[in-house]
């Protein structure tokens, strides 16, 4: 499966990546919420996304989306500016089809060459405990585990459940 990855400026079809979101969010919050996280409503949490979408829409942020041949959408990524110098990734995830197929690998590297462009030397993330296929991911790319950045988007109390 062949998909073609795209820097958005916006989102065209709001019901179709709001479904998307939802589909995230129930994977990631379950993850969360192993790692001892409180319940969050994915459908919240999507809704929440799209209020603050211009966060991640230039000129202060990106958002990848990833489609296949039939445009439906199979991955995304996103990048949130929190200083003139740094970013911070957000919200990546394919579809469980298309995983093992070296997407999330591409979308994480548009990112951090988007980065750069922006003009960006700092690159801050976080994901939850037990996410181990995207720990994986910043480990090979030589990410290091640091104490939570004070621009993280995530509320404070989220801390214990989440590795920076």
């Amino acid at each position: 499966m062949s998909a073609e990855i795209l820097f958005v400026s916006e989102v065209k079809n709001m019901p179709v990546f709001r479904d998307f979101l939802v589909e995230y969010y129930r994977i990631i919050l379950n993850t969360f919420e192993a790692a001892g996280g409180p319940v969050l409503v994915p459908e919240e949490m999507a809704d929440s996304n799209i209020e603050h979408l211009d966060e991640t829409l230039p000129a202060e942020g990106r958002l990848a989306l990833a489609y296949c041949e039939d445009q439906k959408l199979l991955g995304c990524g996103a990048l949130r500016r929190i200083r003139p110098d740094a970013v911070e990734m957000k919200r990546m995830f394919v579809r469980p089809e298309a995983q093992g197929q070296g997407l999330g690998k591409r979308l994480f590297e548009m990112r951090i060459e988007e980065a750069r462009k922006m003009g960006c030397g700092a690159v801050y993330a976080d994901t939850a405990k037990g996410n181990r296929p995207m720990l994986a991911m910043y480990e090979r790319f030589g990410f290091h585990y640091i104490q939570r950045y004070p621009e993280n988007a995530n509320p404070p109390e989220f801390e214990p459940y989440l590795f920076f």
